[in-house]
């Protein structure tokens, strides 16, 4: 995935570069908003982040030159700004200033998952619908991203590394198919996988488009629909957590 990020404070672009980059982005900062909208021209990032003041045009006066462009309608911006208007409220997220950086990670990323959502079966083209995502699970639960493969329709293979183990989910039309982790497979090896990033919350994980003749082979080890699935999991990780039998 590639951000863009918009600045007139190097401190700033930097730390948000550096953060972005763990979280498995490809990162570009500029100060200039017009020389940017050169950039955009010839590709189109997954998520923009502008602070309020650039250092030829303010934040607010680049987003209008952005969805000013049909072809970047649909691309997420998020302003770092104190200040709000009637105008900010077309903005797809609009945080404070001051807002730490890996929230502001955190942010973007949700908000690129909600747009692929939306935009999975009427925008093929997209990047991210096309080569898969992947990132860091401190930016993004498991749960949230089960559910977005699941709404998505998605089919392909999800990989978690964590703590030295790996584990593998296949996905098919948004049906989780079978899992794989600790030597364990099927339910119990997507509990066990919720549980230990619910403790750890460190880890990376990587999502791969497949068709589902690439995995025609492997086992279904799980029939529930993701949704019922997630939410027998859900209920069962609460009775652990509170001591319940």
């Amino acid at each position: 995935m590639k951000a863009l990020i918009l600045t007139g404070q190097p401190g700033r672009g930097s730390a948000l570069k550096d953060s972005f980059a763990l979280s498995g982005f490809d990162v570009q900062v500029e100060d200039s908003a017009l020389y940017a909208m050169t950039l955009l021209e010839r590709c189109r990032p997954d998520v923009i982040v502008s602070t309020a003041t650039l250092r030829d045009l303010s934040g607010i006066e680049f987003f209008d030159l952005v969805r000013s462009d049909p072809q970047l309608a649909l691309v997420p911006f998020v302003l770092l700004d104190n200040t709000s208007s009637p105008h900010t409220s077309d903005l797809d997220l609009i945080m404070p200033a001051d807002t730490s950086i890996p929230e502001v990670v955190r942010s973007a990323y949700k908000l690129i998952l909600e747009l692929t959502r939306k935009t999975y079966i009427s925008e093929p083209t997209n990047p991210v619908a096309q080569h898969g995502i992947q990132g860091q699970l401190g930016d993004v639960s498991l749960f949230e991203l089960a559910q977005w493969l699941a709404k998505s329709a998605k089919t392909g293979r999800l990989r978690v590394e964590i703590e030295a183990g790996s584990a593998s989910w296949l996905f098919t039309r948004g049906q989780l198919i079978h899992a794989e982790y600790a030597e364990k497979s099927g339910e119990d090896a997507v509990l066990h996988l919720l549980l230990k990033a619910e403790s750890q919350q460190r880890g990376h994980f990587h999502f791969e488009p497949l068709t589902e003749a690439d995995f025609l082979l492997e086992p279904v080890t799980i029939r529930k629909s993701t949704d019922q699935l997630l939410l027998s999991l859900a209920v069962e990780m609460d009775h652990r957590q509170h001591g319940i039998n």
